[in-house]
Formats: structure tokens, C-alpha cells, sequence
């Protein structure tokens, strides 16, 4: 069997040391081939697992593995989140991320969590409260009704505003727990046929069955502000989930107008990505969605209409025991 490696592919040495020193922290004992051009893809062999290459060079990394065997997963490091860029990623299926790039390089967090998810799958997906600052304090619930769904978004609201958070903040982190539970909620479950139970009218009281309850973690730092969602559904298309955010990003230019069908899932997926600064969703078909929000709470309201955003969609293989 071939040694598994990575290709790191960079148009100058910004943030290359930081990022090597990330990725071999994550994957330890597996080879980094860094390089300005394709060639490094090459390089790699033919164990290439994961190839993380700057948007600017997407396209040729892309040409340069069509029909390429060893089919590596690829993140994206993207100092923006173009329309052109989305309708790469939704025509590519190895693309696994957006990870937002700036002056100073990537996250190192981010980094971190993308090459440990692809090179130890088996563990089990984080919660946002793992992938922040130890001390970070964590509340979960288990809503069954509509009435909890509510009585849980005031309650983070509640907590916003004794934690001294402002006000326009605290309605983006509300907004975003309470289209995170109506996605889980009502959009989530199906029947025994596969039949959506609840979508058709979001206005409906509902009860669910203990087999279709979902659950919500709300984490805080001194940095940011984060939610992690999770149904035992695994529904949400890879197609679907892109198309949401491009779709979104179209509309507010005045091109194609939001897709509200299948509950609003359009409106709503572009909201959560556009009010945070990380969104991300990890599923295991037919098992279990795991959504996660984050927005960065030392940012100004200008500098977070501003910012890069980071954008992931992994579907991973069931846990085996």
C-alpha cells in the first residue's frame, strides 16, 4: 500500500511555514510536498490523500487530476468566496472546504480540524466547543417541540445579553439557532418511505418522536460565539448545500432569486453563512447531520460584513465500533 502524503500548493511563500507546521501537526508522520506549481502534485506520489492548494491555482489543480486515480480530497484556501469559486466547488465533489486565507494565512484551528477529519476519520466529528479554546463554556439541549425550539432561541439570547454581548450580535447568534432547529426540526426527519414528516408548513406545532430529536450546542469563548447542530437524518445533498450559498449570493447581487422550496432550506443556508464567519456541515448519509455556525465576537459590524469566510461540506463513511 502506498504511503499516504499531502500536497500543499501555494503561488508565493505566504503563510507557507505556518501552514506546513499545521498540517504536520494533524497528520503526523505523513509526508508534505509544498509547491508553487502542479508539479508538487506529482511529487506526492501515488499515495496523494489531500491536496490543499490557493484559489488561484484551483483550476489547474483541478485539470491537473481529472482522471487522475488516486483521487485526493482537496480544500481550498480562499482570500474570497466568489461566485466563480462556489460554482468550481459545486462542480467538483473532491473540493471538501473554503478555508478562509488572509494576509497572515489560514486559521490555525481550521487548519488543524480539516487534515485531522480527513486522515482520522473514525474519531468523531468535534463539536465547535473541541475546536476552541479549552475553558470554553458549552450549554445543549434536546428540543421535541416547537415551544422548546422557542423557549431554547431566548434562552441564548437571554445568555448573549448577560455575557455583555451586543445587541445586533446576539440577534445573529439567535437567528442562527433558531434556523439551525427549524432546518433539524421540521426539514430533518423523514418516514420509513423517506418522506418528509414536518417540511411541508413551518408555521405547524410539532412534537417529535424520540427517534427524530435532534440536539443543540451553544458555545462561548472570549472569541467567538458558536452553535453545533446535529440530526439523526443524515439528509442534506452535498449539491443542495452549495447551490444554497451560491444561489444566496446571486439573489443579493439581483440574479436568481432565493430556492425556498424544501422548507426554505435556500434562504436559510445562505443566512447562516453570510451572519458567521464559519459554517460547516459534516454528514453521514441516512445517520446523522452535524451543522456548526461560528462567528468571530471581536469583530466590528463593518469588519464582519468584510471578512473571508470558511466553508465546509465533508461526508464521511459511518463509525464502525
Amino acid at each position: 500500500m502506498s504511503r499516504p502524503s499531502i500536497a500543499l500548493v501555494l503561488p508565493d511563500e505566504l503563510g507557507l511555514e505556518s501552514t506546513v507546521r499545521c498540517l504536520s501537526t494533524a497528520a503526523i508522520g505523513v509526508p508534505i510536498h509544498s509547491g508553487r506549481t502542479v508539479a508538487a502534485l506529482t511529487e506526492a506520489g501515488p499515495g496523494l490523500q489531500f491536496v490543499l492548494v490557493h484559489a488561484q491555482l484551483l483550476g489547474e489543480v483541478l485539470e491537473a487530476l481529472a482522471g487522475d486515480p488516486r483521487k485526493p480530497r482537496i480544500g481550498v484556501l480562499a482570500p474570497e468566496t466568489t461566485e466563480a469559486l462556489l460554482e468550481q466547488t459545486l462542480g467538483a465533489p473532491q473540493i471538501v472546504g473554503l478555508v478562509a486565507w488572509t494576509e497572515s494565512g489560514a486559521r490555525s484551528w481550521e487548519l488543524l480540524y480539516l487534515t485531522r477529519r480527513l486522515f482520522a476519520p473514525q474519531e468523531e466529528a468535534p463539536h465547535m466547543g473541541a475546536l476552541l479554546a479549552w475553558g470554553a463554556t458549552t450549554l445543549a439541549w434536546t428540543p421535541r417541540t416547537t415551544e422548546e425550539l422557542r423557549q431554547i432561541v431566548q434562552r441564548i439570547d437571554t445568555l448573549c445579553g448577560r455575557l455583555g454581548i451586543q445587541r445586533q450580535v446576539a440577534e445573529l447568534v439567535s437567528t442562527a439557532a433558531h434556523e439551525l432547529l427549524m432546518n433539524a426540526m421540521y426539514d430533518a426527519p423523514v418516514d420509513a418511505q423517506g418522506r418528509p414528516r414536518y417540511a411541508a408548513d413551518r408555521t405547524a406545532a410539532i412534537a417529535l418522536a424520540p427517534h427524530e430529536v435532534p440536539s443543540l450546542r451553544f458555545t462561548v469563548d472570549g472569541e467567538w460565539l458558536a452553535l453545533d447542530a446535529i440530526d439523526p437524518f443524515g439528509r442534506i445533498p452535498r449539491s443542495r448545500f452549495f447551490e444554497g450559498v451560491l444561489r444566496g449570493q446571486r439573489a443579493m447581487r439581483g440574479g436568481d432569486a432565493l430556492d425556498t422550496s424544501h422548507g426554505g432550506a435556500g434562504l436559510g443556508l445562505h443566512t447562516l453563512y453570510t451572519s458567521g464567519a464559519v459554517l460547516r456541515v459534516e454528514l453521514v448519509p441516512t445517520k446523522t447531520t452535524h451543522v456548526s455556525w461560528a462567528l468571530d465576537r471581536t469583530l466590528s459590524r463593518s469588519e464582519r460584513r468584510r471578512i473571508v469566510r470558511s466553508l465546509y461540506f465533508l461526508a464521511m463513511t459511518p463509525r464502525t465500533t
